[in-house]
């Protein structure tokens, strides 16, 4: 081989790949993480804005509640979302800063008023 197809075989392997270093798509999420799946149960105002009750959300293997929030805070009609909404997963109250895991029920409690 000459020295001529030897560059030029060294150029196409050294090209930058159109995967990134995590094996995505540019503009796709990196795939380094498993995905988990939970369903976010939305009700009355927060139903009403995001126009449906169930959401089933992809999220990486090591979410969080806030995680969560921030990502419906992301979808369109979520404005009407307060910044910290009360949360439940598997019907219990959780904080922020608990994990969710495959197949966890995470609800989205509107705030309630009463007389």
């Amino acid at each position: 081989m000459d020295w001529h197809l030897r560059l030029a075989f060294v150029r196409i392997d050294s090209r930058p790949s159109f995967r990134d270093r995590a094996g995505a798509h540019p503009g796709e999420q990196p795939r380094d993480q498993p995905l988990v799946t939970v369903t976010v149960l939305l009700f009355a105002s927060y139903a009403d804005a995001l126009g449906r009750q169930a959401i089933n959300l992809p999220l990486d293997e090591r979410a969080t509640v806030a995680d969560v929030v921030r990502r419906l805070s992301a979808l369109p009609g979520a404005a009407g979302l307060p910044p910290r909404p009360v949360v439940a997963v598997n019907e219990v109250y959780a904080s922020y800063d608990r994990e969710v895991r495959e197949g966890d029920e995470v609800a989205v409690i509107p705030p309630v008023a009463g007389g």
